[in-house]
């Protein structure tokens, strides 16, 4: 069918704005990259950086360079595994009695989780509580406080609501129990929102540095992220140091930039997590909106 003259100039519309938000969002991660590779007397230049005639991957070399930056990656792949696991399990489980209209005192039980989501304890007050149950300078206490989010559970549990009890009730009928019914039909007719919740928390954990920074403090265990602000802060005073003349700043003959070290310290811990997305995208969409709206 031969569209109107209106339809293609919506259609124009519509292509050109799309290309202008991908371009917003694809240039900020060009101008890093470039800024990254660039030698210092263009790292250091105000203005727009789309390319550079003389790469150099110094910047790199000086955060790798530290030595431990392969066991900062294996820690902090080791907290969001285990942390994402663990928490869309607990979370799939505490919101699938929620989303059963006979669980005993239902409203009471939403209204206590809804409750945690204005009123929190406090820094001190969880320190303390992971300080007596002996978690701190382990991993365990980069992942048992942020465990169980209500927001999670109420966006799962909506999700549960909306399937049909018909397929559970013939399960039941086939001799299958809770565990079943669970693990067997209701988690995987609940794909979307299982991915959804997945990559909030591969996302979360893979940014986080604070609790990392409050609960470990014997160096042992050091993520991705803090052993990088140590080396962004080690790459700014070297280039404060000459910039004020000092003599005798060991720069091992390298040609960086604090801007280049941030701008390499930006790709590093943001690809690998961005490379997970595309695997996790065509869920997200219908997860959200379905988990959101529905119950």
């Amino acid at each position: 069918m031969k569209k109107s003259l209106g339809a293609r100039l919506f259609d124009v519309f519509n292509i050109t704005l799309m290309l202008f938000i991908c371009v917003t969002i694809v240039f900020p991660f060009v101008q890093q990259a470039v800024i990254s590779i660039s030698p210092p007397d263009e790292s250091s230049e105000i203005g727009l950086h789309l390319y550079t005639l003389k790469p150099t991957f110094d910047s790199f070399k000086q955060i790798f360079a530290t030595g431990s930056i392969w066991d900062a990656y294996y820690w902090t792949i080791l907290r969001t595994v285990l942390g994402t696991i663990l928490t869309v399990v607990v979370s799939a489980m505490l919101a699938y009695p929620l989303s059963k209209r006979y669980l005993l005192a239902r409203k009471v039980w939403m209204g206590l989780i809804v409750f945690t989501m204005f009123f929190g304890g406090g820094l001190i007050p969880t320190y303390l509580l992971v300080k007596d149950l002996h978690m701190l300078n382990t991993v365990w206490a980069l992942i048992i406080p942020g465990l169980c989010s209500a927001y999670n559970i109420v966006i799962i549990r909506n999700f549960f609501t909306s399937l049909p009890i018909e397929v559970e009730e013939s399960a039941y009928m086939d001799g299958a129990n809770d565990v079943t019914v669970f693990f067997k039909i209701v988690l995987p007719l609940s794909a979307p929102i299982i991915a959804t919740v997945t990559l909030w928390s591969l996302v979360g954990q893979w940014n986080a540095w604070f609790d990392a920074m409050i609960y470990i403090s014997n160096g042992e265990i050091k993520v991705l992220q803090i052993l990088l602000r140590d080396v962004l802060n080690n790459a700014q005073d070297a280039a404060l140091a000459n910039i004020r003349g000092v003599e005798n700043v060991d720069m091992s003959g390298q040609r960086y930039t604090a801007e280049s070290v941030k701008a390499a310290i930006l790709l590093v811990t943001t690809i690998p997590i961005i490379m997970v997305y595309p695997f996790l995208q065509k869920y997200f969409v219908k997860g959200i909106m379905i988990g959101a709206v529905k119950g």
